[in-house]
């Protein structure tokens, strides 16, 4: 198929091409669908390649970053705060820009080959996809240039709101805790928000002007084999006139998309709903089915995304350059035959499918689900039925029956260890000073129940000797040493509290901070330590601890399955959802931490009393995004 000859029709050279008028966005589409029906096989099989080839690059990429930062920790894992940490770093901001320019250099060159694909298909030649995959990463060197030039104005565009959002924050969220303005949220609260969104508003407006203005640079560099500077030049000069046009074209592209698979989901997933309530002997063939489904529904959107966008930019360069990119130097250089070797990598590709498919059916006919009962663990106490972290939150955490009661602690100016979650005791008493700057006789004046309900007016802070005494054969502990900055004196003093009421083996010793953890086993080897983690790199499961609190959206089967193995228990938290508990019984976690344990209590239950196929039924419910 031939390129529509009122594309080539335009006249004028180089400074002219603003004057070229364009199609509305319906027409831009209609064009970019025609587009794609000629060429749909080659281009299905580009991206499945492109994705593998992606990914063997990246993982080098990712193998480095981790390689530096664990190097750099001293040890096999590292959490969040290291990430930060070495992020903040020299080496670390250099690391960050490249991956960033590899990320988008990879899709400058994914959407290059996409274009070349259906400009070589349309110019009447045979599509050869390893000619265009190799054309594409031959000339990946100008594309990276490019990506480099886009990431460094977008770096330049954004630093200053971030700074300015850094700012807001010093100067309107800092006198207080931030788990304060994020649970109260006082007028100040609103005031920063509103200021944030304002700057976002504007950041993301200047960094959609910067899209539009490059939208045709990518064609520019690869037809008219210019520079990274010059394209970006070129395009800024192109879309002037029209760019109101070309950005509701790619942008309404985007939603449509985003929508479309949206209502295909829900669609999808009332269906299966359907087909599941009455799946009879047909379990697991159905279940199978449904996942293959939901994986190809997955894949097709993401697929259509990047494709329709990639064809809009090239047919949007089509109507404003005037020229014709049939005889340019890159629709010649794809005229080669297909090679031999790429007929090996599809009959790879395929048969590496198929054995997915085959060890998905059969992991699905052998799977036993776990029988262990989880644990449960009062976040705070129970936090939903008293104030946070006191002693009548303890004793409804006993009445319900949960297994521990996690609770926070800290020190007072005087060196008694009590009970706090925040840096300072604005949230639960209306009192600004940080537990820091008091002493236990001023802390234990404040009222910290009245703030959740009446019926808590004047409850006090407890100190840790009250929980034990309250807790002692009723509920064991998890105690957090909530650490705002270095202190290894409230290790110490929690320890030393332990053994003088006896209770290291019933008490769980938790934190963030790996190195406190080293400490407080090295003082007591009797006592079980925990480390609390949001997100980590490296293998986690060898940390020196006994028990690995993991944050629910950070846990994989694998993790789960190391750190058992290596005699860990893997506790989550915080969930307080009835699925998501589901979820997490059947992957067989040891303990889930929950500020409403009644409601795990009650799932608990019903987890245990269903048989094998119920199950199942309920596996694949959770899976599909389903309620259970």
């Amino acid at each position: 198929m031939k390129e529509s000859p009122d594309v080539h029709a335009h006249a004028g050279g180089g400074t002219a091409h603003h004057s070229i008028g364009l199609p509305g966005p319906i027409s831009l589409v209609r064009f970019a669908v025609r587009d794609f029906w000629s060429a749909v096989p080659s281009l299905v099989l580009f991206e499945a390649l492109f994705k593998l080839l992606q990914g063997w690059l990246l993982l080098p990429a990712v193998a480095l970053f981790l390689s530096l930062l664990l190097e750099r920790s001293g040890r096999g894992a590292v959490t969040n705060w290291d990430i930060l940490n070495f992020v903040m770093t020299p080496v670390g901001v250099i690391y960050a820009l490249g991956l960033g320019t590899f990320s988008l250099a990879s899709l400058l060159i994914e959407q290059a080959g996409i274009m070349a694909i259906v400009t070589a298909r349309q110019s009447g030649q045979r599509v050869a996809i390893g000619p265009i995959l190799w054309n594409a990463v031959a000339k990946s060197f100008r594309i990276a240039q490019l990506g480099v030039l886009k990431l460094l104005a977008l770096a330049a565009v954004f630093l200053p709101f971030v700074v300015l959002t850094a700012l807001t924050y010093l100067g309107l969220l800092s006198d207080h805790d931030t788990y304060f303005y994020l649970k109260t949220r006082p007028p100040v609260f609103w005031v920063a928000a509103s200021l944030g969104a304002i700057l976002l508003l504007i950041a993301l407006g200047l960094g959609s002007i910067l899209y539009v203005r490059w939208s045709l640079a990518l064609p520019i560099v690869l037809f008219e084999k210019q520079a990274g500077k010059s394209a970006l030049d070129a395009s800024r000069h192109r879309v002037q006139g029209v760019a109101w046009r070309i950005g509701i074209t790619l942008v309404g592209w985007q939603i449509a998309c985003l929508v479309l698979a949206g209502m295909s989901f829900m669609l999808f997933r009332s269906l299966a709903a359907l087909a599941l309530a009455d799946a009879g002997d047909r379990q697991v063939g159905l279940i199978l089915a449904l996942l293959v489904i939901h994986g190809g529904l997955i894949a097709i959107w993401s697929f259509m995304t990047v494709i329709g966008q990639s064809l809009l930019i090239r047919r949007i360069y089509l109507e404003r350059s005037g020229t014709d990119i049939q005889k340019s130097r890159t629709t010649q250089e794809l005229r080669d035959t297909q090679p031999g070797w790429l007929r090996y990598w599809v009959s790879l590709f395929i048969l590496f499918f198929l054995a997915g498919a085959i060890s998905l059916w059969f992991e699905l006919q052998q799977h036993r689900f776990t029988t262990n009962v989880v644990g449960v663990t009062a976040h705070r106490g129970h936090s939903r039925a008293a104030p946070e972290n006191t002693l009548s939150a303890i004793q409804q955490a006993i009445e319900s029956g949960a297994d521990y009661a996690e609770i926070d602690v800290q020190k007072t100016a005087d060196g008694v260890v009590v009970l706090l979650h925040d840096r300072d005791l604005k949230r639960v008493s209306g009192d600004s000073r940080r537990l820091t700057e008091m002493t236990y006789s001023e802390v234990k004046k404040l009222d910290v129940g009245a703030w959740f309900d009446a019926r808590f007016t004047g409850e006090k802070v407890p100190t840790l000797q009250e929980v034990i005494q309250l807790a002692r054969g009723r509920i064991k502990l998890n105690i957090e040493l909530k650490l705002f900055a270095p202190d290894p004196t409230l290790a110490t003093e929690v320890m030393r509290i332990m053994r003088e009421e006896q209770l290291e083996s019933e008490t769980l010793i938790t934190s963030f901070d790996y190195d406190t953890l080293l400490a407080v086993k090295a003082q007591s080897p009797n006592v079980r330590t925990g480390w609390i983690i949001a997100h980590a790199i490296g293998n986690i499961s060898s940390a020196q601890v006994d028990v690995l609190n993991v944050r629910a959206d950070h846990l994989t089967n694998t993790l789960l399955q190391d750190a058992q193995r290596l005699g860990r228990k893997v506790h989550v938290w915080t969930v307080n959802d009835s699925g998501q508990m589901l979820r997490l019984m059947q992957l067989g976690v040891d303990n889930i931490l929950t500020s409403d344990p009644d409601l795990l209590i009650r799932v608990r239950s019903d987890w245990l009393n269903l048989n094998h196929s119920e199950r199942l039924v309920l596996a694949a419910r959770l899976l599909l995004g389903l309620q259970p």
